[in-house]
Order: C-alpha cells, then structure tokens, then sequence
C-alpha cells in the first residue's frame, strides 16, 4: 500500500517531467488504486496507460496499454509472449513488461516505470513497422 508521503513524492516527480494533464491518480481510497498515464511517443501516437497500484511499492506493479493491442501480422497481444515483452491481457488490454521481479526495489519510481513502458512502446511501433519481435530491440534483463 502506498503511503501518503509517498504518493505525495511520486506526484512531485511526475509534475517535475510530465504536464500535469499527462496522468491522473484513481480510486486511491480503494483496494484497486491505479495511475492512469498518457505516453507521447517519438510517432506522436499517445497511448494510456494503467499502472496497478494496489501492492506498489512492494511488488513490481501491473501495467496495461488502455487497449487491445495488435502485432505486425495483426494478431491479438493478449497472451503472454517472452518475445514480445507481453505478459497477458485482462479486460481486452494488453500487459507489458517492465520490470522483472528479480530486478524490481520498492524505491523504483512511478516515473521510471513510466520510461520503461515508455520504451517498450517505441520499440512496440518498431515492431510494427519491421516485423522484428521487441526482444530484438530490448533484451531481457539478467
């Protein structure tokens, strides 16, 4: 569970980089708290994203594209895929990988899983314009 003063933290690093238009904090006061981000990437494609925020800090929190989303050949991204960096869908949404449990601290900010997955989607449009899985661009962390 997130503390105040830590939200109040996460909230001063995203103003620090992001419009405050850019994400919003929802359902804090319930068990299912998330952050809701939008991603501009070098494309200007904006996607949104849904961080999971119920075991953040703890756990590596879940992140979701707020859609479906399809691979160059047009399939669905709703399994998971080691090649593709998905871990599943839920709600017609495609999970991402960000960080891997063994590399996850409970200080590794909001901010910074918004870069990695800010990462992944640019590798993501690459996919899509070449065909090369994402692990061809972004490996696996040891």
């Amino acid at each position: 569970m997130m503390t105040p003063e830590r939200l109040s933290a996460e909230q001063s690093v995203l103003n620090y980089y992001l419009p405050r238009s850019a994400y919003r904090f929802c359902d804090m006061s319930t068990s299912k708290p998330y952050l809701k981000i939008a991603a501009l990437t070098n494309s200007k494609n904006v996607y949104t994203l849904r961080i999971e925020l119920d075991n953040f800090p703890a756990e590596v929190p879940k992140v979701f594209v707020n859609k479906m989303l399809y691979d160059k050949t047009g399939h669905p991204m709703s399994e998971a895929s080691g090649s593709m960096h998905t871990l599943g869908s839920e709600n017609d949404r495609t999970r991402i990988c960000h960080y891997g449990s063994n590399s996850w601290a409970p200080s590794v900010s909001l901010f910074k899983v918004y870069m990695k997955c800010r990462l992944w989607l640019e590798m993501y449009e690459t996919h899509l314009r070449t065909g090369k899985p994402i692990d061809y661009y972004l490996k696996h962390q040891a």
